[in-house]
């Protein structure tokens, strides 16, 4: 079923009801626990299940991106839906399970669907579909990042999700582990690698600060020229956070191999974050002639740094400590953010360098953004974000106006409901 048009106030009421359902003390009854939240529990037996999710509508305003004759290049929805997410949570003992919908997403409405059996502390099994575990910005929650996008880095060089199973863990302290096997790298995307094998270890050397490496390596299954069908391009593609495409598909065939590398400092009402992701991309057989060609080389990187002016603690979840109702004003914070996306191949740079997607030699592409943010809790479940974008293109051919690299601002805004 597709829902094209869904009402927030439908979901705010909900909301609502389930806050009101839940507030004072939880209530008993033959050993079940009803609260916080959408939760039920039955502590003797090791029983727990939550309902959770969050819808989320986006507005966007672009400025300065008419050319001379007034016309805008194709950009971003003014107004859109962006995600409605539903979905559970539950465990027993030592085995719990995660479901997550999104019957608004067209191309896929399954986001999370896992089964995962806690061995020891040092040893979890994780099995369904689920994030690829690279780049700790894309394995965080949509409804808990920063700012209204993702970063560069993360939105367009990080996997997607797909079918596997992963072991995980703790086996000392400050020392995490998550490595497995997944079926490919995007389950729903035309870029999609074949078998993946992908890892992230993370440590805390000091309290507040986190750093992680991880990677991944799939082998993509390009489409041979001449065949029956028209090949189609499985490499990836750039969009700035205006919508605008400034990088397109290449044909690629052959390994596709990610590295990363992230950072993470908490201190009190600051959060400072940065995090570096190479992939490179094997075009074997791609040439107009069915010849090798060089290897094509994604970079990307984003430092960003954020302050609760209202002095709550940095965490992944933001909680007020005052929020409106019992004499506050909520949570505010203020951010700021830096990103970096370039391509290039790993060939030297002679002859003609071209932006058709069988190019021999790649013309280099890239682009920066700065992003200033601002988000207010009022209550927990409830934000409002708002974030400005300056974009910057590399080569002034590929930029929305020709000839003009940089002075392109795009204003967004975002109410966002979760059920408590």
């Amino acid at each position: 079923m597709r829902l094209h048009r869904v009402s927030l106030r439908g979901l705010a009421v909900a909301v609502a009801g389930v806050l009101a359902a839940s507030t004072g003390a939880a209530e008993e009854e033959g050993g079940w626990h009803f609260g916080p939240g959408a939760k039920l529990s039955r502590p003797a037996s090791g029983l727990e299940f939550a309902l959770g999710g969050y819808a989320q509508e986006d507005f966007r305003s672009f400025h300065d991106y008419e050319d001379a004759r007034g016309q805008l290049p194709a950009l971003g929805a003014t107004r859109e839906l962006h995600r409605l997410r539903m979905g559970f949570d539950a465990q027993w003992k030592k085995v719990s399970f995660e479901f997550d919908y999104d019957p608004h997403d067209s191309t896929e409405h399954l986001k999370n669907l896992t089964a995962e059996v806690k061995i020891s502390k040092g040893l979890h099994l994780k099995g369904g579909n689920f994030k690829v575990p690279v780049s700790y910005e894309w394995m965080t929650s949509a409804a808990k990042i920063d700012f209204i996008d993702r970063s560069l880095v993360a939105d367009r060089l990080a996997p997607g999700r797909d079918w596997g199973g992963v072991a995980s863990g703790e086996p000392v302290n400050n020392f995490h582990y998550e490595i497995g096997v997944f079926a490919g790298d995007d389950r729903v995307s035309q870029q999609r690698a074949g078998t993946t094998v992908a890892g992230r270890l993370e440590v805390t050397p000091m309290k507040g600060l986190d750093v992680g490496v991880s990677g991944s390596q799939g082998k993509v299954n390009g489409d041979a020229l001449g065949g029956p069908v028209d090949p189609v391009t499985h490499g990836v593609s750039f969009h700035a956070p205006s919508g605008f495409r400034f990088y397109e598909r290449h044909f690629v065939n052959g390994t596709r191999r990610r590295l990363g590398a992230d950072a993470r400092y908490h201190h009190k009402a600051l959060g400072l974050k940065v995090e570096a992701l190479q992939m490179t991309e094997e075009r074997l057989g791609q040439g107009s002639l069915s010849d090798d060609l060089p290897t094509e080389v994604l970079r990307g990187f984003s430092g960003s740094a954020t302050w609760l002016v209202t002095g709550e603690r940095k965490a992944r979840t933001i909680r007020p400590d005052h929020p409106i109702g019992q004499h506050g004003i909520g949570a505010v914070e203020v951010g700021a953010r830096f990103d970096w996306l370039h391509a290039d191949d790993n060939a030297a740079d002679t002859g003609f360098a071209g932006a058709g997607n069988r190019a021999r030699n790649i013309r280099p592409v890239g682009g920066k953004t700065i992003t200033g943010g601002l988000s207010w809790w009022p209550v927990y479940f409830i934000r409002l974000m708002g974030d400005a974008v300056w974009e910057r293109y590399n080569d002034p051919v590929l930029a929305p106006v020709p000839g003009r690299k940089s002075g392109y601002v795009t204003l967004l805004g975002r109410l966002q409901l979760s059920v408590p």
